[in-house]
Parts: C-alpha cells; structure tokens; sequence
C-alpha cells in the first residue's frame, strides 16, 4: 500500500508530539516537517528521521495532507494555499482566530471538496467516548476546564484556548444548536480573558454549563450529564468515568419515596440504603489509549478512504460560532485595571 505522504507545520510544544506520532506511523511517510526557526526545526527532524523546511514552499504540492499547529492568529495565512489546492489538512483547534475566518476557511475546503479535519482532541478521549456511550438523551450538562497559567497560546483568551473544547464536546452531545447564552469574565495575566463561565440553553431544550480557567492552581477536566438515563461524569485526566442510575422499580414508578417511607419505621435509616438499593452506580475505566494517536490515525484513514473526519470543519466553525456568541455578551472584571470588561454587542 502507498503510504500517506505528510508533513507537519509548526513543531513547538504540541507540533513536535505530531510529528513524532507520525514519524512511527505504519503506512505514513513524514516527508518533512516545517518552522521557521531553524534550531528547532532541525532538532525534530533529525530526532525524527525527516527533513526540515523553514516555510510551506518546500512541502506544498508534495504531500497528501499536513498538520497544521502553528499559533491560531497564523492558521488562515498556512493552511489556505494547502486547502486551495485540496490538499488534506488536520488544523490545531481552534479553527482560526474568528468566526468569519474559519467560516471561510470551510468553504475553501468544501469548494474543493478537501478534508478539513480540527484538532478537538477531546472527542478522541476514550473517557468522553465511554460518558458518550453510557449517556442518554441530555438534559443538563456541566463542563470544567481548568489548569495553572502556562504562557501558552497568549494570542487568544480562555473562551478559545480551554473553552471551545468543551463547546465541541457539548454540541456533540446534545445534538444541537444553542438559543441563548449567558457569560462572565476577568482578564488577569490579559490582554484577553482568562478565566471564563458560560451558559448555553440548546434548542432542544437542555442547559450547559461550562467553565474555563487558566487561573487555577490545578489542573482539571471534568464533565457531568444528567440525562434521561441517570447521571454519568467523567474525569478526562484520570479517565474515570461514573454512572448512577435509578433502580428498576424506582424509574417505573418515580414516587415511589413515600411508598418507602410509610413503610419504614425508622426513614432516617434509608439514607444508607440510597446508593446501594435505590440508585445502582458504577465506576468505570476507560482506556488508556493516546487521543493524539487516535486522532491522527483518523486523520489518515480519512485520506485514504475519501470520508467526513470524526471532527469536521463544519464542527469547528459551530464551535467557533458559540465561542464567538460567548465573548460577544461577556461581562466580567479585569484585575489589572480594577474595572469592569466592556460588554460586548450581543449576538442573538
């Protein structure tokens, strides 16, 4: 078989992971990897057995698609010659810096009919596979995405950074589109946001509820989705993933209780009994399987076989959308002014 020939733009912090995952790749050639500083371009490609290029020239039209993780505000100026040529490309989330522009970076691709893959890991997470699997329909949904400052990704605030992630995730799961959104901000570090909460209320009916900091003394990633079935959270670190759901005879009849409690001389024994005998639970542990990885063979399997990726560039734009909806009516404080953030126009 012909090997899927790539090559990866931007070997930094999380550029470098790509191109090592790809350079040990059955059925993949690394034909190259690009950055525009030499010393650290030629140090992964020679850890990694390929070539160095200090821009795009040497790669574009010798490859069958390229991975694209240079800073976000870079993204539309790399990644549009390759997809006007229709050459396959996997780019680092967020899609782009702004709605307009990731809207038409989408269209490029769809015009020329390319794959247009966006690296929202997190839908690779056999935690969030298995929440997915195990959840019902929604009803509400609570996102936490937190972790100490880094220096990282300085060029865009929290809501693109950490938040479009769980956005991704949400709208995954819901199957919807968002009505409403409500939102608050500080700015610490600046000049953008760095900590940020959101509501979303989906047209069907759910609620989500989303928090992002890169504030905070720890790092943490969780996710909790009551639904028609129960409740299932899901900690995408550890990969631990719960489920409690009501018994048979509970969910047949749900007042039950005070069929229970007349029929309990004592009620405040019960409350021993609720996780044991009303509400079954269970803990799972998802696969330690690399997200990365996942993603990345995926990326290649869309290559070969001509199909949609797990997460297209129609999925990122919905994101971006939100995400852009979420900034427009945030209100919020900035502890280096000691003053309140300017709203925002609202988007409807």
């Amino acid at each position: 078989m012909k090997p899927v020939r790539l090559a990866v733009i931007g070997v930094g912090a999380l550029g470098q992971h790509h191109a090592r995952i790809l350079s040990a790749m059955g059925g993949v050639e690394l034909v190259g990897v690009v950055d525009s500083r030499e010393t650290q371009g030629r140090e992964i490609a020679a850890k990694f057995g390929t070539q160095w290029f200090c821009d795009t020239d040497g790669v574009i039209g010798n490859t069958d698609g390229v991975v694209v993780a240079v800073p976000t505000v870079a993204h539309d100026a790399v990644a549009r010659p390759f997809l006007e040529r229709g050459t396959a490309v996997l780019m680092e989330k967020p899609l782009a810096h702004d709605y307009e522009t990731a809207l038409r970076l989408h269209r490029i691709s769809m015009f020329r009919r390319g794959i247009l893959q966006v690296g929202h890991v997190e839908r690779f997470n056999p935690a969030f596979e298995l929440l997915q699997q195990k959840s019902g329909i929604p009803l509400y949904v609570r996102c936490q995405r937190v972790s100490p400052y880094t220096f990282r990704s300085t060029d865009i605030g929290v809501v693109h950074d950490l938040m479009i992630h769980d956005i991704d995730l949400a709208l995954s799961l819901t199957g919807s589109t968002v009505e409403s959104v409500d939102s608050f901000g500080a700015v610490t570090f600046g000049p953008h946001e760095d900590l940020a909460m959101a509501r979303l209320r989906m047209a069907n009916g759910a609620i989500v509820d989303l928090t992002a900091s890169r504030m905070n003394p720890a790092p943490e990633r969780t996710i909790q989705v009551w639904s028609d079935r129960g409740f299932v959270s899901a900690d995408l670190q550890s990969r631990k993933v719960t489920c409690w759901a009501p018994c048979a005879a509970m969910a047949a009849n749900p007042g039950m209780v005070r069929d229970i409690v007349a029929a309990t001389p004592n009620p405040l024994t019960l409350k021993d009994e609720v996780f044991s005998k009303w509400i079954t639970s269970e803990t799972l542990q998802a696969s330690a399987a690399d997200a990365l990885t996942a993603e990345l063979q995926d990326f290649v399997s869309c290559i070969r076989e001509g199909r949609r990726p797990r997460v297209s560039g129609e999925d990122a734009v919905a994101a971006m959308e939100v995400a852009d909806r979420v900034l427009s009516v945030m209100t919020g404080w900035s502890w280096q002014t000691s003053s309140g953030m300017q709203q925002r126009r609202a988007v409807a």
